[in-house]
């Protein structure tokens, strides 16, 4: 028998992530009574449906878009062009939540990974810094934690521009720069004579 455990088949979801559709839960809860102590009905629907949803939408029981890493990996090795980017996310997390709900429809230029189902992506995740890096947007070897979707656009266009043709940290600027002297042209210190002009002064008569 090996002294050594095995390494689990299905990442672990850390228990804080659902302490808040718990909250959400109870404070729901708590919420419907008053309204149904104060005869309010129709609020006290709305309320329990709206916390029973917001309980739903914020903890690890909502699949949402995920794709395996391997699988993500493998479609940006074979990608012609421009690479989609990688995003590692996580039910519950509230920024992961925000940039969902800012891009609903799919993209090609977009693979979601959910962390809570991919051994793979939440070691990778963890070498980054772990779930406070969520959601983290990978580009080849750029990786960096997105707030909003203009941040995840300009990290998009950052990444794509460093890895395009002459575009590379250390490329040599193919516009010439315009204090310099063009082609052909010499040295002032290097004045030739123009013909008709003397070396040294007339002698004097």
């Amino acid at each position: 028998m090996s002294g050594t455990d095995p390494a689990p088949s299905t990442p672990r979801v850390p228990a804080r992530a659902w302490l808040r559709p718990v909250l959400l839960l109870v404070g729901g809860a708590l919420l419907t009574l008053l309204m149904v102590l104060a005869d309010q009905l129709i609020a006290a629907i709305a309320i329990g449906v709206f916390s029973l949803f917001m309980a739903y939408w914020t903890s690890p029981l909502r699949s949402g878009p995920h794709t395996p890493l391997a699988s993500a990996q493998e479609r940006v090795r074979e990608a012609d062009g421009r690479a989609p980017t990688i995003v590692l996310w996580a039910p519950g997390d509230p920024a992961s939540a925000r940039l969902q709900a800012a891009i609903r429809a799919p993209r090609e230029d977009l693979i979601w990974v959910n962390v809570f189902k991919d051994p793979a992506a939440q070691h990778l995740l963890s070498r980054y810094g772990g779930e406070r890096m969520l959601p983290l947007a990978l580009q080849g070897e750029d990786a960096a934690r997105i707030d909003s979707v203009s941040e995840l656009f300009a990290f998009q266009d950052r990444t794509r521009q460093a890895g395009a043709p002459g575009g590379a940290a250390g490329a040599g600027s193919t516009t010439p720069d315009p204090g310099a002297d063009p082609p052909g042209r010499s040295d002032p210190s290097e004045r030739t004579e123009e013909p008709g002009e003397d070396e040294s002064d007339p002698p004097r008569v």
